[in-house]
């Protein structure tokens, strides 16, 4: 279950980050673990819809960064978290690390994200302006 944080409360730096290990690309579609302090063990998606939704779901449990806008919903329902639903990760991916990113958002505006990437194995940093423009920078260094 992710932390809830109050407008007002202060977030730790190693709160503001998280690690995306990826364990498989087949077809361009990346499986593997989100780690973040938010939850208390590793989170794993099997697509890239799972992955995002995971880091939405921990940027509104801590409220940080705050949303620039509400989202746009077709129907009011309770939904559930998206951790809470996700399936267990097959055995082969829980070893299996090909790639490995540090992820900071710093802001949620223009309902997107914005912040940096860190390709760990190569020590590459870039920004990002988009969530769009973040997949991109996974995509590239995936592809190699």
């Amino acid at each position: 279950m992710p932390l809830t944080a109050s407008a007002q409360m202060f977030i730790p730096h190693e709160l503001k980050s998280c690690q995306v290990q990826i364990s498989s690309y087949q077809d361009k579609n990346p499986c593997g673990f989100l780690l973040s302090p938010c939850f208390d063990e590793p989170c794993y998606f099997a697509n890239l819809t799972q992955l995002l939704l995971l880091i939405e779901e921990m940027l509104d449990g801590l409220n940080y960064p705050q949303r620039g806008v509400e989202p746009r919903i077709f129907e009011q329902q309770a939904t559930k978290a998206v951790h809470d639903a996700a399936v267990a990760a097959p055995k082969e991916d829980a070893d299996q690390v090909i790639a490995a990113f540090q992820l900071t958002i710093l802001f949620r505006q223009n309902a997107s994200w914005q912040g940096s990437l860190i390709w760990t194995d190569r020590a590459l940093e870039a920004n990002f302006r988009s969530a769009l423009e973040l997949i991109g920078l996974m995509d590239s260094a995936l592809s190699h």
